[in-house]
């Protein structure tokens, strides 16, 4: 059990400790929002040109997800090139030197993540009070992704060696042929060599996460066919079905019908019935948007309810500088012990608040409070178990602030309560992150963790120095952490040095290649682990 934990600690700190790459020269806030653009408004696009990329952070890390379509002197329209949602409100960066390619992260259980079909359209237009509307007429576009990864882990003991391989293929058509359908797909295959196989067979192993066909012959209406996750109701999860939109004024009206997946191995399952609707609300000014959405939905399993539930979900970055998120669930029914009641009850709460104070300084919080969601006749078995656990809740605060023009600092705390328990966890994070230190291509991050619960106490410091070479065709990265732990129920502790390597090639313009090494380091044995992994994008226009 142990080294379980321990391998756990080790997979998940990486994220945790991970830093911004560079310190952005301009940057803007997403305004608004299309099924095909993202648009960012800046107060000086001067030095942004169009195909210049922009980048969002994520886990402290600068990524370049968004690329420049059209601009004007304070705005730009720009299209998601990445699998990364961008928000309205979310800060977009622009670097006018080279930015170095993000650290990509090691190979682990699976996300499911959706990568955004873009939608047919008769018209795109853009307008930001200084340019007349612009139309660019239907064309067809292809984009997506290949790659293919190997990682592996080495032990002094030979015990629990493993390989893992992973590919995965990602392909957007959108309107083919130039006519009102697109096409989306993501698919994934990994499979792990050093342990039993026999219990396993191969959708174990080959998921479908993403596979649909979008009708969209003008802008009033759309229909999906296939599997997909909407996202105007992506607390759902993914659909196997029928999806419908209608846009009348600031409003979308949307339906569903189909099925869920499979609980154990993610394919289609006819057993597992689901429908509902939703009604979305948009509202823009010149600071930015407001996006209220509400669905009601029932799931069922042989035809027997499962699940009935509200959800509700609004986004608010009206007002300047500031962003407020706020999405909530609300359970509708009950079975227990074979008795059926309409009662309710609050499933789930998240809220999170951001303020940006000036250019230099940020700040946000977040409250999550969530109950076990239950479906009562899949989970009937253990149903009383779930019902016992108490509700989780968690509290977190960030500040973000440059102190100068290269050095940029987070500090963060997050609390998370459980049950009567009077102790809650606690993480307090903090980096710095120094930009150009020996020279412009020349990164430097140190972090700092400190984490306490109720049966452990530890610390966890860290520092990565990067930079590019080659016009940026290889970029290079060192990074060290020490890792002390002490347990409240024993007196032996962890004490581990983690180094590792990581080179990323630019080999053509669209084909990368990564190789990285870590190894972990404690008094009595060390083991080592390698990850290498091929990439290579598809984007055709036509």
């Amino acid at each position: 059990m142990k080294r379980i934990v321990l391998h756990i600690i080790i997979l998940l700190f990486p994220l945790i400790l991970s830093g911004q790459e560079s310190i952005p020269d301009i940057t803007g806030t997403v305004s608004y929002k299309t099924s095909k653009n993202i648009y960012v408004r800046f107060e000086n696009t001067k030095n942004i040109n169009v195909d210049d990329t922009l980048s969002v952070q994520k886990n402290g890390i600068w990524i370049k997800v968004l690329i420049v379509r059209q601009k004007s002197s304070s705005s730009c329209v720009t299209e998601n090139i990445s699998t990364e949602a961008i928000e309205t409100g979310e800060i977009i960066a622009f670097f006018t030197s080279k930015q170095p390619e993000p650290k990509k992260e090691p190979i682990r259980e699976e996300t499911i993540i959706q990568e955004p079909i873009l939608p047919a359209e008769t018209m795109d237009t853009f307008y930001d009070g200084e340019s007349k509307k612009k139309s660019l007429l239907k064309k067809q576009l292809t984009t997506g992704r290949i790659t293919f990864s190997t990682n592996g882990s080495i032990n002094p003991d030979n015990q629990n060696n493993f390989q893992r391989i992973r590919a995965a293929a990602s392909l957007q058509i959108r309107n083919i042929h130039h006519s009102s359908f697109s096409l989306e797909s993501y698919v994934t295959y990994r499979h792990r060599y050093g342990i039993d196989q026999s219990t396993t067979d191969f959708y174990d192993d080959f998921k479908v996460f993403s596979a649909a066909v979008l009708y969209q012959p003008g802008t009033k209406y759309n229909l999906t066919f296939g599997r997909k996750n909407n996202q105007n109701i992506a607390n759902l999860g993914v659909i196997d079905g029928v999806q419908g939109e209608y846009l009348f004024s600031k409003y979308t009206l949307g339906t569903f019908a189909g099925t869920r997946p499979d609980f154990n191995n993610f394919t289609y399952n006819a057993s597992l019935p689901q429908f509902g609707l939703y009604l979305v609300r948009n509202d823009n000014s010149k600071t930015g948007m407001a996006q209220t959405s509400l669905a009601i939905a029932e799931q069922l399993n042989d035809f027997k309810t499962d699940r009935r539930f509200l959800y509700f979900q609004h986004n608010n970055s009206l007002f300047k500088n500031l962003n407020l998120f706020f999405s909530s669930e609300l359970d509708l029914f009950k079975k227990i012990n074979n008795e059926a009641k309409n009662e309710w009850q609050l499933t789930s709460i998240y809220a999170s608040l951001r303020y940006r104070v000036k250019k230099n300084l940020s700040l946000s919080g977040s409250y999550d409070n969530r109950r076990n969601i239950i479906y009562y006749e899949s989970y009937q078995t253990f149903i009383d178990q779930l019902l016992a656990q108490e509700t989780r809740q968690g509290l977190r605060f960030q500040i973000n602030y440059t102190a100068f023009s290269r050095i940029f600092t987070n500090v963060s705390a997050f609390y998370r309560f459980q049950g009567d328990n009077p102790q809650p966890t606690k993480n307090y994070i903090a980096n710095i992150n120094i930009n150009r230190i020996l020279r412009n291509s020349t990164n430097l991050s140190l972090s700092g963790n400190l984490l306490e619960s109720y049966y452990f106490k530890g610390t966890i410091l860290g520092l990565r120095l990067n930079d590019n070479f080659f016009k940026g065709k290889l970029n290079a990265e060192l990074q060290y952490r020490n890792v002390n732990y002490t347990f409240n129920n024993t007196e032996t502790g962890l004490k581990q040095h983690i180094a590792g390597i990581n080179l990323t090639f630019q080999l053509l313009k669209k084909t990368s290649v990564i190789c990285s090494y870590e190894g972990t380091y404690e008094p009595l044995k060390v083991w080592h682990r390698y990850f290498i992994t091929i990439s290579q994008r598809i984007k055709n226009d036509k």
